[in-house]
């Protein structure tokens, strides 16, 4: 694999090194990330942070390492920090390259010295492994690394008048464990020259050090750190020294630690090779090992997908949007298979699909689209590895469908016998994908048939009318044949906007008032694999929104003509509370953009591949090798939530490999 690539004129100020994020996990959940000049930029960043078995959030164990350099009689301190008043150390000057492949390596070049540092996750165990080799030194050089602990969720900030109790003891002559705020953590070092490192015990707090890439709505942002002391060595050109930071104590040899590191290699190697995707292009490359971080996929875990990093939740609908990328178009059919499985077992007692999964694998409910998303999901599924599962839970299945022709109010939706259509009734506790509010306003005020909701139950029908087939029901196949068709007629009655062109955002049956709004929710209406609109109707559906929606990363959630327009992130928390759904540009909504675009373009692969090629730059920005989850809708375009997103990332993913394959 040829790697990503950071020179020096990328890294060589603070400002550019804390707009470049690295992650590595494990497949669980647990992950390291930082920047690549080492200063942590969030509350979430952690060369170790662990996701609670019962806790709604993760815990930042081991925030990060201070690495000070001796040669030349001189002391080259290669960490950088952020604090209140100034940034001190300042070691990004010494950064001379960043690698991203197989996993993140800073090289730093001080004169003719050259120490590369690399950061790699085991998949067995829950530790972080931190490596410096000393590839060029004309002599002997010293090297003390000091951990930090934080023992926190990832936004439990400690200030200084509130220094938890931390105290930390040698458990034995290789491991040091540190304890304080209710959490045990470990830090060993294994080293392959002759020397073996020497520990200090030195406690010191690093205090207001400040996570810029937070805001909270109070205003704090500065965070207090513990550390035990620091361990010593001296290195020689070609020595390496292992840290290995873990949540149990673990102590390994030069043997088991390097048989670590090349399972790692090698994992990472087979996963980018194996992917479904056939391509040569680095950035894609990229976007396939960033996809590894997203999925829960190996023996010791359960399969699932995560939503994002920071916010690494599971949650149904970003699941079933980005599974088809993530999981088939990467090649891991029998981990899509896993998790439709999951998430199904957990509907079967009601037959509602959960909203989310908590940590300790509860369900919870509240999203009125789960069910239709995850129909969406599995057909996707059938396409790729056939009908069999179809035919094999289509009771299940039927029984997620069939909760909306009674509608439970824990649903929040029912189908209009008349109509055909699916009514939102509940709007204080089933939600839409649009949902939220703030100081007691709707972000975005819906009711009534809800367009992509519609869109999403027509794809559904029609694809139960296949599996029930499959299943043998002919009597269960004509019904939803009617259905779908009935469903179809209604909604183009219904939704179609003669005078813009496009579709009414919603309609409120009970008094006929309707939203006509350019919002991008009726691209699915041409975009799902059944469409609801079709023919001239549906190009020129398409056609406004391009016109009015599209950016270079994705579609925007508002007309940028609407008085209500937000196209920037920005303000007070509210106001960016307000922009999300106001105004930013969402790049899950351009993957179905551009199935929608190739759908009425047949064959304009050039043209499909430029809504795409945009991301190349972006990927060496943010989370590197992620997409962001959302974007400002107007220029410099700045990414906002998760650095790393599934439905972003996995969307992108499913439409290079459906849409734009060369034929």
């Amino acid at each position: 694999m040829v790697p990503m690539y950071l020179g020096k004129a990328d890294v060589n100020t603070y400002d550019k090194g804390i707009e470049r994020e690295f992650l590595v996990s494990n497949g669980t959940g647990n992950y390291g990330s930082s920047t690549v000049i080492g200063a942590n930029a969030r509350g979430g960043h952690g060369l170790l942070v662990v996701r609670g078995q019962d806790s709604a959030q993760h815990t930042v164990l081991a925030s990060k390492l201070e690495e000070t350099l001796y040669a030349h009689n001189k002391k080259y301190q290669l960490s950088t920090n952020r604090y209140k008043d100034l940034i001190y150390p300042d070691g990004y000057r010494y950064l001379q390259e960043y690698q991203g492949t197989p996993f993140p390596s800073m090289l730093f070049v001080i004169h003719s010295i050259f120490l590369k540092k690399s950061i790699f996750m085991p998949q067995s165990g829950t530790s972080t492994i931190v490596k410096y080799e000393l590839i060029a030194s004309p002599g002997e050089v010293g090297i003390d690394i000091r951990p930090l602990f934080a023992h926190r969720v990832t936004d439990d900030l400690a200030l200084p008048s509130e220094k938890p109790p931390f105290e930390s003891s040698g458990l034995s002559e290789s491991v040091v464990s540190v304890i304080g705020r209710g959490h045990m953590s470990h830090i060993s070092f294994t080293a392959s020259g002759s020397e073996a490192v020497q520990w200090s015990q030195k406690p010191l707090w690093y205090e207001n050090l400040v996570y810029e890439k937070d805001e909270p709505a109070d205003g704090v942002s500065s965070d207090c750190i513990w550390s035990p002391g620091f361990g010593s060595i001296k290195l020689r050109k070609g020595d390496v020294l292992y840290v290995v930071l873990s949540q149990e104590p673990v102590s390994y040899d030069l043997g088991e630690i390097q048989s670590l590191e090349n399972e790692t290699i090698a994992r990472i190697g087979e996963f980018v090779r194996g992917a479904g995707i056939d391509s040569t292009s680095n950035a894609i490359q990229d976007m396939i090992q960033s996809s590894s971080h997203l999925v829960a996929d190996y023996k010791g875990a359960a399969p699932a997908i995560f939503s994002g990093f920071p916010s690494v939740e599971q949650r149904a609908r970003d699941t079933f949007i980005s599974l088809p990328g993530l999981t088939l178009a990467t090649g891991r059919i029998d981990t899509a298979r896993g998790i439709l499985d999951r998430w199904l077992g957990l509907a079967s007692a009601s037959g509602i699909m959960p909203s989310a999964v908590g940590n300790s694998g509860e369900a919870r409910f509240g999203d009125i689209d789960a069910g239709l998303w995850f129909i969406y999901a599995a057909d996707k599924y059938c396409s790729r590895a056939g009908d069999e599962y179809a035919r094999e839970n289509y009771g299940k299945i039927d029984k997620v469908i069939s909760r909306y022709f009674d509608g439970p109010d824990q649903l929040g939706a029912v189908m209009d016998a008349d109509s055909k259509l699916l009514k939102y009734f509940n709007r204080s506790s089933a939600f839409h994908w649009m949902s939220g509010e703030t100081e007691g306003e709707p972000l975005v005020d819906r009711r009534g048939y809800l367009v992509e909701v519609n869109a999403l139950w027509h794809n559904a029908l029609s694809f139960m009318k296949k599996a029930s087939a499959l299943a043998g029901d002919a009597e269960a196949s004509a019904k939803y044949e009617s259905l779908a068709s009935d469903c179809r007629a209604s909604f183009e009655k219904v939704f179609w906007n003669g005078g813009k062109k496009y579709l009414f955002d919603w309609v409120d049956p009970s008094d006929g008032k309707s939203d006509d709004v350019i919002r991008p929710n009726a691209i699915l209406a041409v975009s799902l694999p059944y469409p609801v609109i079709t023919g001239e109707k549906g190009r020129e559906l398409f056609a406004t929104c391009w016109d009015e929606l599209y950016t270079t990363y994705g579609l925007r959630t508002l007309d940028p003509h609407h008085e209500k327009f937000k196209g920037r992130a920005e303000g007070r928390p509210d106001q960016k509370k307000k922009a999300r759904l106001r105004g930013m540009a969402w790049p899950w909504l351009l993957g179905q953009f551009i199935t929608a675009y190739m759908r009425f373009n047949t064959g304009s692969h050039e043209i499909g591949w430029s809504f795409v090629r945009p991301f190349t730059s972006h990927l060496r920005r943010g989370c590197l090798g992620g997409v962001a989850e959302y974007f400002d809708g107007m220029m410099p375009y700045v990414p906002n939530g998760d650095v790393l997103s599934a439905i972003s990332l996995g969307e992108l993913l499913r439409a290079i490999d459906e849409d734009l394959k060369a034929v």
